[in-house]
């Protein structure tokens, strides 16, 4: 009888409990939880070592119980040495923390040193960073092994691209009648039934075993991290932007609304699409062929209006700062565009509208390109003067319409799309 198949998870957000977790129960594998939040973990201990989701599909809301797991405090000496004990003898290790700066702050890092140095060389292992940045697996390895890992160990990026979270509205999670985390907690973590994680393609040697089965393994991982942080999250933001100022409380008020078409899916046809099919026509994979890359979008869309989702605007529009910077999505496929020749209008609109939404209802256009500028610094000014130049267009844009009807049918009034700038 072979062994049982033993997961760790560092973190239980959404995607650690909605995805993760969810699978390796239901593939029978042992769950051992890492988390800091000492709440959490009580009364996670206190339901019996189970909790709830609840899985959003097209025609209804499905309540999930998971468990028995074991979840521990890795503050806590004692269950720290817990957590390290798992991680030596794991097959599939998993962070999903908020962003890969807790891979250090929060000492991911020194946690996986613990656990993963002191292994069995015998005994593969694969760990698989499901933060929502390209090559997050890379820095998470050079942290954890600066001096080069062992060979049984391998360190994976993940592309996720499962939507939902937490609710804490208590009518609203009564309204559903939506399980809540457990018992005593006030949240309910609303997720889409989604399970397709692609994965790097790996060799891991001494003969690994995976729990996880609906692994998408491909050769080039870095078409689907582009395809996800230009592509899903750079439309996510866009419409999360613009839909703050719509006054929308879920994305799938954005069902029969027009400007969703007309100004986020053809962002994503247009703007991202123009230059990511030709940028990785070569490489094989189907989604950047015309067919695949088209049913990926319209298989998206569908999604991202799902009424029995009620993705929250506001986690979708959260973090603006950090979604507005030169490295992240939006200032990052506005820049993948224009070296393609591609004006990305639509995307414009979202940078405008994130600014104008951090700034003051008083500030001025110049103040606001100001500020931005201040969050772009990074030395490459003739592609900022662009976008600089772009986002001040899309901002009288946006300004001009501030939420009031039809977005596209006011930017066909002022012509926007004719527009010489960029």
């Amino acid at each position: 009888m072979k062994a049982r198949l033993v997961m760790v998870g560092i973190g239980s957000g959404a995607i650690q409990l909605g995805l993760w977790s969810l699978y390796a129960a239901k593939s029978g594998m042992k769950i051992v939880l890492a988390e800091v939040d000492a709440g959490k973990v009580g009364a996670i201990r206190k339901n019996g070592n189970r909790y709830s989701i609840n899985i959003a599909h097209y025609d209804r809301i499905e309540g999930v119980t998971v468990g028995p797991v074991e979840i521990y405090n890795p503050g806590i000496p004692s269950e720290r040495r817990r957590i390290v004990a798992a991680l030596s003898v794991a097959n599939d290790i998993v962070t999903a923390v908020p962003a890969v700066s807790i891979y250090e702050t929060g000492g991911v890092g020194n946690l996986l040193r613990e656990g993963l140095s002191s292994r069995d060389p015998k005994r593969p292992a694969a760990v698989y960073a499901s933060e929502n940045q390209v090559g997050a697996a890379r820095i998470l390895e050079k942290l954890v092994f600066p001096e080069g890992r062992p060979a049984c160990i391998r360190f994976l990026d993940t592309v996720i691209e499962r939507m939902g979270g937490p609710h804490f509205d208590r009518a609203f999670i009564g309204k559903l009648g939506l399980k809540r985390l457990t018992r005593g907690s006030l949240e309910a973590f609303l997720v889409e039934d989604f399970d397709r994680i692609v994965v790097e393609a790996h060799r891991i040697k001494g003969g690994f075993r995976s729990g996880f089965a609906r692994f998408q393994a491909v050769r080039e991982i870095g078409v689907y991290e582009e395809r996800k942080l230009y592509g899903h999250n750079a439309v996510h933001s866009l419409l999360g932007f613009l839909g703050k100022m719509k006054g929308y409380r879920y994305m799938s008020q954005y069902g029969g609304d027009p400007d969703f078409g007309l100004v986020g899916v053809d962002a994503l046809r247009y703007e991202t699409g123009g230059w990511f099919k030709p940028k990785y026509a070569k490489s094989g994979e189907e989604t950047a062929t015309e067919a695949g890359y088209e049913v990926w979008v319209e298989g998206l869309c569908r999604r991202i209006v799902n009424p029995y989702l009620y993705d929250l605007v506001d986690r979708v529009a959260r973090d603006p700062g950090r979604k507005l910077a030169w490295d992240d999505r939006l200032a990052g496929v506005m820049r993948n565009a224009l070296a393609a020749g591609i004006v990305p209008r639509r995307y414009a609109l979202g940078v405008a509208a994130g600014i104008i939404l951090t700034g003051s209802k008083a500030e001025t256009k110049r103040t606001a390109l100001s500020r931005l500028a201040g969050m772009w610094n990074k030395g490459d000014r003739r592609t900022e003067g662009k976008l600089l130049t772009l986002v001040g267009t899309a901002h009288d844009a946006v300004r001009g319409w501030s939420g009031r009807g039809s977005l596209y049918a006011h930017l066909e009034k002022t012509r926007y799309f004719n527009s010489h700038a960029g």
